[in-house]
């Protein structure tokens, strides 16, 4: 056996702040998947797996210790800070898909698709120092920002995004806040219940990280 350490100064220590995307649920059978900013957030963004294991034990012998463990499966649901001051969001961060309730029925959810990239893999920046946001582009099975193939740094960070592909949104509270400064802001917490996508392949019906094509999924649509 052989140990050796990592190369600290290969060692990724933040993925840094990210930026949600969102659609209708993807279907894939349909075309590509086309996304658009959620909107912009203020906080962390944090995706909780929530997976589960059922232990086999012996506890009138070994006490608690699993003896096996069995997998049974994950529940993902992601919190997002959101500013909740588009109108237009009332609708997307909603179960019902309306801004507005009230129905002599129940119903079926609004189901959306949720990725996270982390926000760094839309900037660059040029020999004076400016940083700007550019257009990441999928096409042809090939990722692009501003035009140029991503570089090995971009395509690392792009290793870090998260797909959600079904899912919904529960609604978030709304405030009509009074004081000053920061105190007057309108940001709320919105979560986003994951749910399973039959027509995903099989281990990624929930979720995938990372590229997509990696996993042999493409995102120009899959028959």
């Amino acid at each position: 056996m052989d140990l050796n350490l990592l190369d600290l100064a290969d060692v990724v220590r933040s993925f840094g702040r990210g930026v949600v995307f969102q659609s209708p649920v993807w279907d894939p059978a349909a075309g590509p998947l086309a996304l658009t900013h959620l909107g912009d957030t203020e906080g962390d963004i944090v995706v909780n797996t929530n997976p589960e294991v059922a232990g086999l034990t012996t506890p009138e012998l070994t006490g608690p210790a699993f003896h096996e463990g069995d997998y049974v499966g994950e529940n993902p649901v992601v919190e997002i800070p959101l500013y909740l001051t588009d109108p237009a969001l009332w609708a997307i961060c909603s179960p019902s898909g309306s801004a507005h309730a009230g129905r002599s029925r129940r119903g079926s959810v609004a189901e959306r698709t949720l990725v996270i990239f982390p926000e760094q893999l839309f900037l660059t920046t040029d020999p004076q120092g400016i940083v700007s946001r550019e257009e990441l582009v999928f096409t042809g099975g090939v990722w692009m920002l501003g035009g140029v193939a991503l570089t090995a740094a971009q395509l690392a960070l792009l290793d870090s995004s998260f797909w959600l592909w079904r899912g919904f949104f529960n609604r978030p509270p709304r405030r009509f806040l009074g004081g000053a400064g920061d105190a007057r802001k309108n940001i709320e917490t919105v979560s986003f219940q994951a749910m399973q996508h039959p027509d995903m392949p099989e281990g990624h019906r929930l979720y995938t990280t990372g590229d997509p094509a990696d996993s042999a999924i493409n995102l120009d649509g899959m028959s």
